[in-house]
């Protein structure tokens, strides 16, 4: 029997931790993206993960569940642990590890990562002054974009004398002072929804520029000023969807309200849009849409299509009053 590879092994130790038997997908996506913080925001985090619990099933470490759900390649409601990580592979002594890193020494298979980490801390963490994040990453592991995800092996900013530096949110108030902040992917839909809410803006009381993948970090500049509620509205595919499902998590991972979709804007962009080709189709993210909306979505994934969210421009606004619906609190 081939044994799991070190991504499969810190996910059953991620897993094992949580004192759980049966743990559903939501939970074991998330530890994925903490034992293999690459997958975050990836396309192939979805294949990635099934062949993953797939390597797990095949060594007895867990059980998936018959159910699934309807993405591809399809995933387990849920887990079963059916027996401890402690009777596999002795842990390997790889030298001491720093004071900042104790909890490291339990890694039978440490990441890369956090071993570099670990000779950094020794050779520099008494004299190193604070910098951005990216600035450290590059430092210690060549890439400044290792330390973008979740943390490994308990890591924070603090313990590599770094800071996340959270890029500026555009935001603008309508009057009114609504308890809702409407997120707009992209700006020309911004300025065309700014402009249909301007008279009655009902429940929306600021919109904000997401800027696309840029607000999978700028969603923390919302702590500054927190609105009771966001709704997001952008393109739907891959990434359109992967951005407000990645932003949503690291929000309420900060207690701020989760992003939800603005699902009247989406059933318009269903409605009215015009399938273009997509390059990439992943489903991982389709959860993330209102019930009512997966099934024409997927639908339309399964096609190999996208749809661009300036279909819902200014004609669009002024004829379909139904794109209001969903943007109240719940």
């Amino acid at each position: 029997m081939t044994p799991p590879g070190p991504v499969a092994e810190r996910l059953a130790e991620l897993l094992a931790a949580s004192g759980r038997t049966r743990i559903p997908r939501s939970a074991v996506r998330a530890a994925f993206l903490q034992a293999d913080p690459t997958m975050v925001g990836s396309v192939d985090a979805r294949r990635n993960l099934a062949g993953v619990l797939a390597e797990l099933a095949a060594a007895g470490v867990l059980e998936p569940t018959g159910r699934t759900d309807d993405g591809v390649p399809p995933l387990p409601n849920s887990v079963r642990l059916v027996r401890p990580r402690t009777d596999a592979a002795p842990a390997v002594d790889r030298g001491p590890w720093h004071p900042a890193l104790a909890g490291a020494a339990d890694l039978r298979r440490p990441s890369r990562v956090l071993l570099q980490v670990n000779d950094w801390l020794f050779a520099h963490a008494s004299r190193a002054v604070e910098v951005p994040l990216r600035e450290r990453a590059l430092e210690i592991t060549g890439d400044e974009k290792a330390f973008d995800g979740p943390l490994p092996g308990g890591l924070t900013p603090e313990v590599l004398r770094a800071r996340r530096v959270v890029p500026p949110l555009h935001r603008e108030r309508l009057p009114g002072g609504g308890p809702v902040l409407l997120v707009v992917e992209n700006a020309d839909t911004l300025d065309s929804l700014r402009r249909a809410l301007a008279p009655d803006p009902g429940p929306v009381g600021g919109l904000a520029w997401g800027a696309g993948n840029a607000f999978t970090a700028s969603v923390l500049a919302l702590r500054d000023d927190p609105p009771a509620a966001v709704r997001y509205f952008g393109d739907v595919d891959a990434a359109g969807l992967r951005i407000p499902r990645v932003a949503s998590d690291l929000a309420e991972a900060h207690g701020l309200p989760p992003v939800r979709p603005a699902t009247g804007l989406y059933r318009a962009l269903l409605r009215h849009g015009r399938p273009a080709s997509a390059r990439t189709v992943d489903h991982t993210d389709v959860e993330w849409l209102d019930a009512g909306l997966r099934g024409p979505v997927r639908d339309l994934f399964a096609a190999g299509a996208r749809l661009a969210q300036e279909a819902v421009g200014v004609t669009v606004l002024a004829g379909d009053p139904d794109w209001r619906d969903g943007l109240a609190p719940a």
